[in-house]
């Protein structure tokens, strides 16, 4: 009797908690060598602060005030490259704010501890792994993350279609995105390429604001970590009849052009230009293909980005999009690199150094059923 009176008591204060606590997260993002952005979700809105291990606190501001929501998203600047952030989230509830000149708050809460190691272009290595075209089926997507050793990661990248096209609110991208993470998010950044179902949603603002970029665009953008830049697209849709469906509102043909000329600038920028390794990571993969209809959007992006990324001296592209595995060596369709692209139901790890590009693809077992060693 007194054991299930300690368990009752137990499970009281850890709802008590939640109450007044992270609900969602927290998760790290918008990683570079001198910045991470740290987001998490409350039950109740409030203010919000990261709290770093020398007792600083890091508002959650806009225009000069601290802000009272449930979703929270807090950059911590001025890091050095490669640096281990020892952070907390916490918080005061909002209790009342009828009045807006004199809200009214309850008590101060504090999160766990957590750790993160911001970027490093000097690192020997780049470890990272990606899910994509996950379909919110949550079970498979959890024992995909639940294999991945958090000691030997840099980064985990989610390419696309993590979610499927609906009413995006964000407590539901955050219970399909993130949540079935577990806790590997609070100490292993999180990157983003939108997929076409999340272009597709109503909301698409707000699944750019899960995954914060200070780049000239939430969705496309380039990053550096150890002798590995990243240069990464935002394909758009993927079938023109679906272009109906948005009733005209669409301007994915302007955005792609858009993308273009960037990748033009990017791949000249020092970081990116004179890196060991380049790899380019977009959900929509660019491969040439006889079918010219469901795959239009491929042949569109094979015949205008593939030269330019030629040119860039590109290593690899990782794809995905067609829920099923494809492997396409250089030269088979006007690539001068590989195209690898993932499917639906295996998540793919890549070690790289200065010389060599490992992959390996492994089921929801854990068991590798594809694995290849390109040198570069």
């Amino acid at each position: 009797m007194k054991k299930l009176m300690v368990i009752l008591l137990v499970l009281v204060a850890g709802l008590q908690c939640l109450a007044q606590g992270v609900v969602s997260g927290p998760w790290v993002s918008g990683a570079r060598d001198n910045r991470v952005t740290i987001l998490w979700t409350t039950e109740k809105a409030g203010q919000a602060y990261v709290e770093l291990s020398d007792g600083t606190k890091v508002w959650e501001t806009f225009a000069g005030r601290r802000i009272f929501k449930r979703f929270h998203s807090v950059c911590v600047e001025g890091l050095e490259p490669g640096e281990v952030l020892r952070y907390r989230v916490g918080g005061i509830d909002l209790v009342d704010d009828h009045n807006a000149r004199d809200p009214k708050f309850g008590k101060q809460w504090e999160g766990e501890w957590h750790s993160v190691r911001s970027f490093n272009p000097k690192a020997e290595r780049c470890d990272f792994s990606v899910f994509n075209d996950i379909h919110m089926k949550t079970a498979k997507y959890s024992r995909l993350a639940a294999q991945v050793d958090s000691a030997a990661t840099d980064f985990l990248f989610l390419n696309g279609d993590i979610t499927t096209a609906g009413n995006y609110v964000i407590d539901t991208l955050v219970h399909y995105q993130i949540d079935p993470l577990g806790s590997l998010p609070a100490g292993i950044p999180v990157l983003f390429a939108r997929g076409n179902h999340e272009g597709r949603g109503n909301r698409p603002d707000l699944v750019a604001d899960l995954y914060p970029n200070e780049d000239p665009a939430p969705f496309y953008y380039t990053f550096r970590q150890g002798p590995v830049a990243f240069i990464v697209f935002d394909g758009g849709e993927t079938h023109v009849k679906r272009c109906v469906a948005y009733n005209g509102a669409e301007v994915f043909e302007e955005y792609l052009f858009a993308q273009l000329e960037w990748a033009k600038k990017a791949i000249l920028e020092p970081s990116f230009f004179y890196a060991p390794v380049k790899i380019c990571l977009l959900h929509v993969p660019m491969i040439d293909h006889p079918d010219k209809n469901d795959y239009l959007l491929q042949r569109w992006l094979n015949v205008h980005f593939v030269p330019l990324l030629n040119q860039a001296g590109i290593d690899l592209m990782i794809g995905a999009d067609l829920h099923e595995f494809m492997y396409c060596e250089p030269g088979t369709m006007g690539n001068d690199f590989p195209i690898l692209v993932n499917d639906d139901v295996r998540r793919l790890d890549v070690r790289c150094d200065r010389k060599t590009i490992r992959l390996r693809m492994l089921n929801a077992d854990g068991e590798e059923e594809f694995s290849k060693e390109i040198q570069l």
